[in-house]
């Protein structure tokens, strides 16, 4: 019976999560249209915002009721699953074709920024100063889009804001769909806070009730419920010949996952780094975030072989995790 309840909790809490993006992000297509092309930068801050927020919620709440390991697990987890599903799954579908300033602009960053979150954890810690010091790192990403943006020509730029759109208006689930405006925001952050609260909660009381490994429940569970709504987001994005936008998902939230939400989980408080984290799962994290960035650089397309190499080597860490890393 307690399962039952479990299973219906999670269930319950990605729907929250998934519906309350939907309402959410849909509010922010308004200030984008104010934006236009001039706010290219704002509107991508927006997305890698937007993106990233389930798991930054579930990770926080997490956090807060003593569960650092499951927050850890639900921010490191959920660049893994981003990686193998978003653009995996998507390549596999359609080959991802990848423009060049999406290479410079994020590409290089997702690959540098893992590396650093190795170096400073594999001292054992994550300090407040060093989780402010992420924080503040996040600032030179924001600089360096800004120099893209006035870099590109006014088609390019055309272009990245329907692009933009087209990604807040796919994020979240597709039923009940409400005006975008300031209901739609406020009611969209109120199911987002519930959902992330409930779903958090029952990660903690999957804890506690099995004899699981919180690092893996944040790692499995924890990591791809919240991402959920935005895989869907990226699978429809493809369907409809918008390839670009699951690479550029994928990029933008782990760039503001790994320097933001970690950064604020060690400012919240301090985070104990364990040997598997520094041998295996940060490991991993960086080998597939160079393994994206050299399927980018080759031809500037993810082919489908190469999505079905992302994707197989998701579901091999995964059971990897499951069955065999203690």
């Amino acid at each position: 019976m307690e399962l039952v309840v479990i299973i219906f909790s999670l269930l319950l809490g990605v729907l929250a999560i998934g519906k309350g993006s939907d309402w959410f992000t849909d509010s922010l297509i308004p200030i984008a249209r104010k934006l236009g092309i001039s706010g290219i930068a704002v509107g991508l801050i927006l997305v890698s915002i937007a993106v990233s927020l389930p798991e930054i919620l579930v990770a926080v709440s997490a956090v807060i009721n003593g569960y650092p390991n499951i927050s850890l697990g639900v921010a490191l987890g959920s660049i893994i699953c981003n990686i193998g599903l978003m653009t995996g799954l998507s390549a596999t579908i359609k080959p991802l074709r990848v423009p060049k300033h999406v290479i410079l602009r994020d590409g290089i960053f997702s690959i540098i920024i893992p590396i650093l979150v190795f170096a400073v954890g594999s001292s054992g810690t994550l300090t407040r100063i060093e989780g402010l010091a992420f924080m503040l790192l996040f600032i030179p990403y924001v600089i360096n889009v800004f120099m893209q943006e006035r870099l590109a020509n006014k088609l390019q730029k055309e272009k990245e804001f329907r692009e933009i759109e087209i990604e807040l208006n796919l994020l979240g689930f597709d039923f009940g769909k409400l005006k975008p405006g300031w209901v739609s925001f406020f009611l969209g952050l109120v199911l987002l806070l519930f959902g992330a609260q409930l779903f958090s909660n029952t990660l903690i009381q999957i804890v506690k009730t099995f004899p699981i490994n919180e690092i893996i429940v944040g790692l499995t569970i924890g990591a791809i419920g919240p991402s959920i709504p935005n895989i869907m987001a990226a699978y429809k994005a493809t369907m409809k010949g918008m390839g670009t936008v699951a690479v550029s998902e994928t990029l933008g939230s782990n760039i503001f996952t790994l320097l933001v939400t970690v950064g604020f989980l060690a400012l919240v408080s301090p985070v104990a780094i364990s040997q598997r984290w520094i041998y295996f799962d940060i490991p991993i994290m960086i080998i597939m975030s160079l393994m994206l960035f050299v399927f980018m650089m080759t031809r500037k397309t993810i082919s489908r072989i190469e999505g079905g190499i992302l994707m197989g080597t998701y579901f091999f860490v995964l059971l990897m995790q499951i069955f065999f890393i203690k």
